[in-house]
């Protein structure tokens, strides 16, 4: 069996994403992984804070066993240019970006017979792709909203084009269901963490107590943190994250950018108050279930301060609102005072579980 993963990371990154642990997952049973990164290109690297991807870029390189990955890098891709004149210019031309498939990926995914495709500019390979595999399974993993992670807008118009090629569509919010035509094949499954991983023992890293921690820099809202650490300044602040700056330091704030992931475990095992300091942006109540984070901190029994659309249906989560800015002074007070033995992490998935029941429904379908 083959299974082909479409992702924007690199399938070699220090960042972790459910397409690396499904890859791991699947070589260890045996079957091919085809690791393909799409949505970058060399104008990539001409974007402040864009993506570094490691060469050989347009060929396969075997990088562990049973895993090969392909590394993308074409003249062009959907890139949004934050203008929406300048999108609709280079709207014919980045229809184009499926055309620039190279032939040698094409010859080894031919004979795939899962795809697994994640939100971005993958979306758009899919028709060509279905063409070439008219009997493999497709998987749409859907993760963010296009509005909220600022895609180019033909990535969403791809998106509405390509569903009828799905056998399924896994989402990790089951809200954003309503997004989707009537009829659409979708399945909400959460999402998961590696239990292994998060299980072994792991030394404090941690200086002093009273530590809290924010991981990822998705719409990291900068002002909240320094807020937090104005207002408590017996507490150290641990945002992690290449985006996740504070701007001018403060003395209780560490920043440390990214950081491979077996290596950032450690440091949310043994904080003790998870941070999800999103933006206020529309559309990003899905969070409350699609936020990674928040799996991370719930496994570790983490009282977590969160905006109120992304803190429902976890009574651990304390809430705040932007538009009142004592609230989050108040939700992280009641964080410091909560007792984390009434924390339950029996609902936590881990990522067997969530390969294993896509691949199981897109079979049936």
């Amino acid at each position: 069996m083959k299974v082909v993963l479409i992702s924007g990371h690199a399938a070699d990154s220090d960042r972790k994403t459910g397409f690396h642990f499904w890859a791991d997952i699947l070589a260890k049973r045996n079957i091919d992984v085809d690791f393909i990164t799409a949505g970058t290109s060399p104008l990539s690297f001409l974007k402040k804070g864009g993506k570094q991807l490691k060469p050989p870029y347009n060929q396969w390189v075997l990088i562990a066993r049973k895993i090969k990955k392909f590394t993308w890098l074409p003249l062009f891709h959907p890139l949004n240019l934050k203008n929406k004149f300048l999108n609709y210019l280079a709207w014919p031309l980045f229809a184009l970006y499926p055309r620039l498939l190279p032939q040698n990926m094409l010859d080894d995914v031919k004979d795939a017979d899962y795809f697994v495709v994640e939100s971005g500019a993958g979306v758009m390979l899919v028709p060509r792709l279905r063409a070439l595999c008219p009997y493999a399974k497709f998987i749409y993993n859907f993760s963010d909203r296009s509005g909220v992670v600022k895609f180019h807008p033909i990535i969403e118009d791809s998106e509405r084009r390509a569903l009828h090629h799905f056998n399924m569509v896994r989402l990790n919010a089951a809200v954003v269901a309503n997004d989707f035509p009537q009829g659409t094949p979708t399945r909400y499954i959460p999402q998961a963490i590696d239990k292994g991983l998060f299980d072994q023992p792991a030394p404090n890293p941690y200086a002093a107590p009273k530590n809290a921690i924010s991981v990822g820099d998705m719409l990291f809202d900068a002002e909240t943190v320094r807020m937090l650490a104005a207002h408590f300044p017996d507490w150290t602040f641990h945002p992690f994250g290449k985006g996740s700056k504070i701007g001018p330091p403060m003395s209780n704030v560490i920043e440390y950018g990214e950081m491979p992931f077996r290596q950032l475990v450690r440091y949310i095992r043994h904080a003790d108050i998870g941070l999800a300091p999103y933006a206020n942006i529309a559309g990003t109540e899905y969070l409350s279930q699609s936020s990674l984070k928040l799996v991370q901190y719930t496994y570790c029994r983490l009282p977590i301060v969160a905006p109120a659309f992304a803190a429902k249906g976890r009574p651990h989560v304390m809430a705040y609102t932007h538009d009142e800015p004592d609230s989050v002074i108040r939700a992280f007070e009641s964080a410091m005072a909560l007792d984390r033995r009434t924390i339950s992490s029996e609902n936590v998935m881990g990522w067997e579980d969530v390969i294993d029941r896509m691949m199981a429904m897109s079979a049936n379908s």
